[in-house]
């Protein structure tokens, strides 16, 4: 399995992923930190807490921008054998699908582990730039980094299935993009929040209530445990079913 694993990474190092794995959370900080510098004032004048304001703030950018991330990386990682027509080479060889194929999905995972860390070191770069008081809640931005990632074990599971199983990658990706854009509307509604679009959005570790239509108090998220299980529910599942169709798939 190692060599399987070592020989994925050599060929990902010769495209754009990694760069692109630690740009778009360099780009969620930099829209998050943007976005509390011009509310800063308000912030302090209603006497919040501004680093859990900070990770509501921020969390709606993830919930959008991890699906579509990730649907890029799943894409791109099963893309290099598509673009190469490897997979013919690979079959032949004396090595377990499952290998090949748990593999493809350990690369997504690492990529998405190097993005949350530096989501959670962004984060308390902001918290420093900006001069929020009080000690760094180091727990609380690990949760915040890393939870939406736990949320969307089934994106990644259900998009790297999509990507084995069309050469052409625009099918995958545009359902990909349409399910990220979708789990900002999925979030808002009880009965849609169990579709696993939605749960890199239900996966915060603090939510800001709403009294009256106007913004309430921030508040620890209860669902989290309820969301983790779903998610590694369906993340078994679409994994489960991406296997059997790949040990399955014949090349000619």
């Amino acid at each position: 399995m190692n060599h399987v694993v070592y020989s994925d990474k050599m060929k990902l190092k010769r495209t754009f992923i990694t760069p692109i794995t630690f740009m778009y959370p360099l780009a969620i900080i930099i829209i998050g930190f943007l976005i509390i510098m011009m509310q800063r004032d308000n912030f302090i004048e209603r006497n919040v807490d501004m680093w859990a304001s900070m990770v509501v703030i921020v969390h709606f950018v993830v919930m959008v921008f991890i699906p579509i991330a990730i649907t890029i990386i799943s894409s791109h990682v099963i893309n290099v054998e598509h673009q190469t027509n490897a997979w013919k080479f690979l079959f032949s060889l004396p090595i377990p699908k499952s290998q090949l194929y748990m593999s493809k999905l350990f690369q997504v995972i690492k990529l998405c582990v190097y993005s949350a860390l530096v989501m959670f070191g962004g984060f308390i770069v902001i918290g420093m730039v900006l001069g929020f008081s009080g000690n760094v809640p180091y727990l609380l931005l690990l949760k915040a980094a890393f939870l939406p990632y736990v949320g969307a074990l089934p994106i990644m599971t259900f998009q790297l299935w999509m990507s084995m199983k069309f050469k052409n990658q625009a099918f995958p990706i545009g359902i990909g993009i349409l399910g990220a854009i979708s789990a900002f509307f999925f979030q808002m509604n009880e009965s849609t929040s169990y579709l696993f679009w939605a749960y890199p959005a239900m996966m915060t570790p603090v939510k800001q209530l709403i009294v009256d239509g106007s913004l309430g108090e921030i508040v620890t998220s209860a669902d989290i445990g309820q969301y983790t299980i779903l998610s590694v529910i369906f993340g078994l599942f679409f994994l489960l079913l991406g296997f059997i169709a790949f040990n399955n798939q014949q090349v000619d």
